[in-house]
């Protein structure tokens, strides 16, 4: 009787004192209503968000109240609840539109790059140096990213219109407000680029207030690019030559996986052709990328994908005949990569040809306007582009129509990803310093 007495004066006490702190303290179940960007400032680093300027510290001791992924967790489904309650297609966050619309800018810009590549430059997976189209598709990942990023931005200001248009009269009220949606994603997107445009102006007319911001936007654009590139190399595991159109004599834009090939030219064998088919049926023909789904090739006892030599036979043989390589005994070594059918059948009517004309340099065939053109086909890699806009476009302003608002925390935000991995490395070197 004494501890229940006891326990229940406890629970007494605490109650009271909860009461008279509710303010203070939260829920799990009912977390605070924190804005995005402040939490975002909080968690990320020290520059995004006006009002903080610092990360905030969390106590070891604190209680699972301000767990953020609880919080995460909880507002997600209320948000759901919220939706289906008021029978609302359109989702009240904007990262979906934000990605899609990212994802979009950044498959028009691999599309055009590819284009021209095919028409105008006459580039392929197998010009040489190889370092032409590495960095050329380097280029147009770091050009997609920032297009991507101008996507978001756009998609970020004009969705509060976009939804208040569908929750009033549905699709008739967005087509009706569409001028009203455009004009607002376009005030958003020459707010970002107008510092660029005063590289035009002599620097003498110019104020420190004026240098100051071109030179932030231009930091802006660059960190941008770096964000994109190192999404499409690392978390999409994309060659940038992928990008550049497929040559029928050397690797091709969706070669993944090679076996070694044996030095005297030979097919594949039995164990390194079920290799192929494996690897074929799993990434598809490295030249156009078809996994052949619905060939019944199978059906007939007929493999679905070849062991292409690469470089073909006839290529190999003209590249170690060459001077400097054939009183050195240099040969040049070949992979087994998985092709198709038709794709087979294309390169070795473009050699034949070539071989028959006495072609000089039968590296050069297949490149150029003979290769393959893949520019309208979807990438795992294109998802860079929505990746990259949903990372880097912040909240602020986006409600209410200040663009100069939202282009800001934007900024703040990819700056707090620089300050994010600079105090790692910088905590990474004290580490090893203390060890050694």
């Amino acid at each position: 009787v004494k501890m229940a007495s006891t326990s229940s004066t406890s629970i007494a006490y605490h109650m009271g004192t909860s009461m008279d702190h509710g303010s203070s303290s939260s829920s799990p179940l009912h977390p605070p209503s924190t804005p995005q960007s402040s939490f975002s400032s909080n968690v990320i680093g020290r520059h995004y968000g006006s009002q903080h300027q610092q990360p905030r510290r969390y106590n070891q001791h604190q209680s699972q109240q301000n767990n953020p992924i609880l919080q995460s967790i909880q507002s997600t489904i209320n948000a759901i609840q919220q939706n289906l309650k008021n029978n609302d297609i359109l989702p009240n966050n904007n990262t979906i539109a934000t990605f899609l619309s990212g994802t979009l800018a950044f498959y028009s810009t691999a599309l055009s790059s590819q284009y021209i590549q095919y028409k105008i430059l006459k580039m392929s997976t197998g010009t040489r140096p190889a370092i032409i189209p590495i960095s050329v598709g380097a280029m147009t990942v770091g050009l997609a990213s920032w297009m991507g990023h101008m996507a978001g931005i756009g998609t970020t200001a004009a969705w509060g219109t976009v939804q208040d248009s569908w929750n009033t009269h549905r699709i008739k009220g967005v087509m009706e407000n569409l001028p009203v949606i455009g004009h607002r994603a376009m005030r958003s997107v020459e707010e970002m680029t107008r510092p660029m445009k005063m590289f035009v102006n002599n620097d003498s007319g110019m104020s420190g207030r004026e240098r100051r911001e071109r030179k932030e936007v231009w930091m802006h654009a660059a960190r941008i690019c770096i964000l994109g590139l190192l999404t499409y190399k690392t978390i999409f595991r994309s060659n940038f030559s992928s990008l550049s159109p497929s040559s029928y004599t050397a690797r091709g834009s969706f070669a993944r996986i090679g076996i070694p090939a044996p030095p005297n030219f030979n097919y594949a064998t039995r164990s390194q052709r079920v290799k192929i088919e494996r690897i074929g049926r799993m990434w598809g023909c490295h030249t156009c990328g078809s996994r052949m789904i619905f060939s019944n090739m199978k059906k007939q006892g007929i493999p679905k994908f070849h062991g292409d030599h690469i470089p073909p036979v006839s290529v190999a043989k003209q590249i170690n005949a060459r001077w400097y390589r054939k009183p050195l005994g240099w040969k040049v070594s070949q992979k087994f990569y998985a092709q198709c059918r038709d794709c087979s059948n294309k390169q070795g009517g473009l050699l034949s040809k070539a071989i028959n004309a006495g072609h000089k340099n039968l590296h050069a065939v297949g490149g150029g306007e003979e290769s393959y053109f893949h520019g309208r086909r979807l990438r795992i890699g294109h998802l860079t582009g929505g990746v990259v806009a949903v990372l880097s476009i912040g909240n602020n302003g986006s409600r209410d129509g200040n663009e100069v608002a939202l282009v800001k925390s934007s900024r703040e935000r990819v700056l707090a990803y620089q300050d994010w991995v600079v105090d790692l490395g910088r905590g990474l070197k004290e580490r090893v310093e203390s060890v050694w």
